[in-house]
């Protein structure tokens, strides 16, 4: 396990991790922003990102919490038009969401406090950052977040959430 605090986590998970995945990305997130990030030598927008990913075969599933920002949702529809960015991309919408993992193939997971945000994992500047920590976990030690993962997508905890009554879309 490694530490990784404010732009650490950018630099030694968003650009070493997750922009390297070769199956698989799967977020869980509070919140969801349209977060820039470097890929190659050019600025990616987060739909942007997942949209090359898909093309290179790379599948998605994020547990939010809150609907992705205007930006986000506005740039996923029109890179999404003819269905070929959502043949990738599942999205769960959990109200009780708090969690922040971010699980790369089965073989790195980065849990902490991060949101799915430019502030949080994005290529923002020093000065525009939240103060974050996270821990990257890589290859035995990513089980038990792809188990919990696992479980919460297939809806594992929504028949004693207590909030399935208002839950925009259980799970099960």
């Amino acid at each position: 396990m490694k530490t990784l605090l404010d732009r650490s986590i950018y630099e030694d998970f968003t650009r070493t991790h997750l922009t390297r995945a070769r199956s698989f990305i799967w977020i869980a997130t509070a919140n969801i922003k349209a977060t820039g990030l470097l890929l190659g030598n050019t600025f990616v927008s987060f739909p942007d990102f997942m949209a090359i990913m898909v093309n290179r075969g790379i599948n998605f599933r994020i547990i939010h919490a809150e609907l992705p920002s205007g930006p986000f949702r506005e740039r996923y529809e029109r890179l999404d038009e003819k269905g070929g960015l959502s043949s990738g991309v599942e999205f769960l919408h959990c109200i009780r969401m708090h969690s922040k993992i971010f699980i790369v193939d089965g073989i790195a997971a980065l849990v902490g406090s991060p949101n799915l945000t430019g502030a949080g994992i994005g290529a923002k500047s020093a000065h525009k950052r939240n103060f974050e920590i996270a821990f990257l976990f890589e290859r035995d030690e990513t089980r038990v977040f792809v188990e919990y993962f696992d479980q919460l997508w297939m809806g594992a905890r929504c028949a004693a959430c207590g909030l399935r009554d208002i839950c925009p879309a259980p799970a099960s």
